[in-house]
């Protein structure tokens, strides 16, 4: 058997494998045995029918079982005499056989990238600031307040304040012409009936909120000056400025409660406690959040200096994953139905470059791995597998999550990521 290796692409290699008469013939051999002993011909008992026609009647099926077998006895040994440890079968083409001249096929297989680990100690990475201020932890206590607040029609001479839910008529105008008449197919913008919302939520036009602070039910205000902005506008808007004319009809004031009603909402044991447990959260927070952020910096850093081809499968298995959780992202954030047709070109350029840039970073990382000898062991597979259970708020075990991951073969690819992870912090405990 000869074996001939050429780089097809990056990362994808075309391996040639030529198989003489010699080399296949007891591959043939077995085959028409097989085909002897179980092939029917009218007039023939089986194993009776003469070489000659066997060979005649079946000779496609024969050939295509001869391919597959010669494929499954030679590729491995190619892949072995080429010195290969591919990752992917990408294709097998040009397969050919005969009894006379043998074996010939070309596999395209995908191989790991070949690159220079980049600087990856000492690091130049800024570390931020996690410590929460007083004012801080009041600010997300009165937020988290507003949660318990109550709701009445609003008293006879009483003004609009931050928070209450408001309901009004309103009308607009560009250059003294209805806004109905110059975007048509936005009504919502153009004018409105009975329209509620809350002041503080600011899912309106927000100088019409403003405007709308300080009015008594029944009262009108005309002129308010709206200026429409140059990319978040209709077309015909944007850039513009309008004149909108409100009415408040009614409203709901809204009434928040004291300490002491606070405490027994949030079914805490005091506002000292409540203080202290925000406190915590909060910190913990910032802690996670200036983490994340070392993180990205030593990303960039990583991938800055490392800019090598990839394996294209798992570039393909990267993107599928990325457009999943983005189609997910989606689905629960409001966005319209025709959003990734819109926007398609867009969103694939930005998953296939996140993409490349996960598995170059995958890459980089095992490869600090491999070169400070940091491994997964079993302790760290079970602390992972506990952290996941943990997450998951009593929907499963370290057990369960166990058993599929080894049920699906996914130890390795398990175990890989826990010494990505491992090479991650070793990269932000060796940074200056």
């Amino acid at each position: 058997m000869k074996v001939d290796k050429k780089e097809a692409s990056p990362c994808v290699l075309e391996l040639t494998i030529n198989a003489d008469a010699e080399d296949v013939k007891d591959v043939y051999r077995e085959v028409l045995h097989i085909f002897a002993n179980n092939a029917a011909i009218p007039g023939f008992r089986k194993g009776k029918i003469p070489l000659p026609l066997l060979k005649q009647k079946f000779h496609d099926d024969i050939t295509k079982e001869c391919m597959q077998r010669c494929f499954q006895k030679f590729h491995p040994e190619a892949l072995k005499e080429a010195g290969v440890a591919p990752l992917a079968l990408d294709e097998v083409k040009d397969v050919k056989f005969s009894a006379e001249s043998g074996f010939q096929c070309t596999a395209v297989v995908e191989v790991a990238p070949k690159f220079d680990l980049p600087k990856y100690q000492k690091l130049a990475i800024k570390a931020g600031d996690t410590s929460v201020t007083d004012e801080q932890v009041a600010s997300e206590l009165e937020t988290y307040r507003r949660a318990f607040a109550k709701y009445d029609d609003a008293k006879e001479g009483a003004t609009v304040a931050d928070g209450d839910f408001v309901c009004f008529d309103y009308s607009g105008t560009m250059g003294g012409k209805p806004l109905s008449e110059v975007v048509p197919d936005q009504k919502a913008i153009c004018e409105g009936s009975n329209f509620w919302i809350q002041l503080e939520e600011g899912r309106f036009l927000p100088e019409i909120l403003e405007a709308l602070k300080g009015m008594k039910a029944g009262e009108t205000k005309e002129g308010i000056k709206v200026a429409f902005p140059k990319d978040a506008a209709p077309d015909p808007l944007k850039g513009k400025k309008a004149e909108y004319k409100v009415t408040l009809t009614s409203f709901r004031s809204r009434t928040l409660p004291d300490d002491a009603g606070f405490v027994a909402a949030a079914k805490a044991e005091s506002m000292d406690a409540l203080r202290a447990s925000f406190r915590q959260r909060m910190e913990e927070q910032a802690k996670a959040s200036e983490l994340a952020n070392r993180r990205d910096q030593a990303v960039d850093l990583l991938l800055k200096k490392a800019d090598f081809d990839v394996p294209p499968s798992l570039v393909r298995r990267q993107m599928q994953s990325y457009l999943r959780d983005l189609e997910q992202r989606a689905r629960y954030s409001g966005l319209p139905a025709d959003y990734f047709e819109t926007h398609r070109d867009e969103i694939l350029a930005d998953a296939e470059n996140n993409s490349v840039r996960q598995v170059r970073l995958s890459y980089i990382l095992l490869g600090i791995a491999e070169k400070e000898g940091l491994e997964a062991t079993e302790e760290d597979v079970m602390a992972g597998l506990e952290k996941m259970a943990a997450a998951s708020n009593g929907k499963t075990t370290a057990a369960d999550l166990r058993r599929q991951v080894e049920e699906n073969n996914h130890l390795d690819a398990f175990k890989e990521q826990l010494v990505a992870e491992k090479a991650m912090d070793f990269v932000l405990a060796a940074a200056k």
